[in-house]
This record gives structure tokens, sequence and C-alpha cells, in this order.
């Protein structure tokens, strides 16, 4: 039976987790080391601004967009599967109450 299953269904496995902090720390250093180079060596108004504190800011935001996405796209492709396994159960149980109706009749 479809709802009788006792496993959760929205959970994410300590693998996909692991992933997304793995993919979102490497976009993360490779943001930061490619961007650091672009800037000046020394910041004309360091009082008002750093190039490299700005540069390390967005990195960690775009590596923290990356685990997200890595995330997201889990639960899809989770999502997705179920739903096959579902939309399959629903056929096997339609083929075999068709086969008893037959066998019956």
């Amino acid at each position: 039976m479809p709802g009788s299953d006792p496993t959760p269904r929205h959970t994410l496995r300590p693998s996909s987790l692991a992933a997304a902090v793995a993919v979102g720390t490497m976009v993360w250093l490779t943001a930061r080391s490619f961007a650091a180079g672009s800037c000046p060596p020394h910041d004309a108004p360091q009082f008002l601004s750093s190039c490299r504190a700005l540069v390390g800011s967005l990195a960690i935001r775009v590596g923290i967009t990356v685990g997200i996405a890595v995330l997201v796209v889990e639960l899809l492709s989770a999502s997705l599967r179920r739903t096959g396994e579902a939309i399959d159960e629903d056929r096997r149980t339609a083929a075999d109450e068709g086969s008893a109706g037959l066998d019956s009749g």
C-alpha cells in the first residue's frame, strides 16, 4: 500500500548534505582564489572598502548558493524517482487486478 511506507519521504540523506557542503566549499575557495587576483595591491581609501573583503564576502555567498542548488537538485531527483516508482507500482497493481478479473470470469 503506498501510504503505509514507514520511511520519511522528505528527508535528506547525510551523503546529500555532505555533497552540498563539499561542492559549496570548493566553489567558495575557487571563487575567492580567482577573484582575489583582480584586487589592486592597495585600496586607496582603506577605511571605505576593501576589495579583498568584498571578494571574500561574494565568494562565500556564491558557495552557499551553489550548495543550496545541489540540495534542490538532489530533492528534485529523489522526488522524481519516488514519483516514477509510484507510477510503476500503480501500473503493476492495475495489471494484477485486471488479470485477476480475467481469471475469475
